[in-house]
């Protein structure tokens, strides 16, 4: 196995610069047509608290679930009002969460269209409110945990996902990384000369 001095590995990628060059605009295109080719996703998230008089008893394990169950993403989809959605497509893309220890859940829904997304959690957030009036009601109107929309969604001003910078310059290091061993390889020369 060749051992070699940071000198004799710097001269050796020096004189292969065309390849680094190369393997850093590769990178960069790949970088830049991946940024490109992914679909744009954008995030809204309307937020909900639930609130009882023994907050002890709520179960936002359960609460969660509900609000990304189907029961409420088929009302959510009546109230979109859009024919060509699904409710596995509603499924997909909605997702809820509760806030680490408190009784606030955060219903998230990922969409191409930002406005589409901000729509699209507040209709689940209210059919998830809609979805527990009928539940309460069929317990004899005795709830044991209220909830109400606290913040509605906002539009996204951003996408998920990194921007065209940052996929830019991930894609400038893999090819760089890719480059670097192959110009460090021993030229033809170096291996003749090694062996007069």
């Amino acid at each position: 196995m060749e051992t070699l001095t940071l000198t004799e590995l710097a001269r050796r990628m020096c004189r292969r610069w065309p390849t680094i060059l190369a393997g850093a605009g590769a990178g960069l295109v790949l970088g830049l047509a991946t940024h490109v080719l992914l679909p744009t996703r954008y995030e809204a998230v309307a937020v909900v608290r639930v609130d009882g008089p023994d907050p002890a008893r709520i179960d936002m394990a359960a609460e969660e679930a509900m609000a990304s169950s189907r029961r409420v993403t088929a009302e959510a989809r009546d109230a979109l009002g859009e024919p060509g959605l699904s409710i596995r497509e509603l499924e997909d893309a909605v997702s809820a969460t509760t806030v680490k220890e408190s009784r606030v859940l955060q219903v998230s829904y990922a969409a191409d269209d930002p406005r589409r997304a901000a729509r699209a959690a507040d209709a689940v957030a209210n059919a998830y409110l809609a979805v527990r009036a009928v539940d309460a009601r069929r317990l004899g109107g005795r709830a044991a945990s209220t909830a109400e929309v606290i913040d509605p969604a906002r539009t996204p001003t951003a996408p998920l996902g990194p921007g065209r910078p940052t996929s830019a310059l991930g894609g400038l290091a893999l090819g760089l990384l890719l480059a670097a061993p192959v110009s460090a390889r021993p030229t033809a020369r170096t291996r003749a000369g090694r062996a007069s």
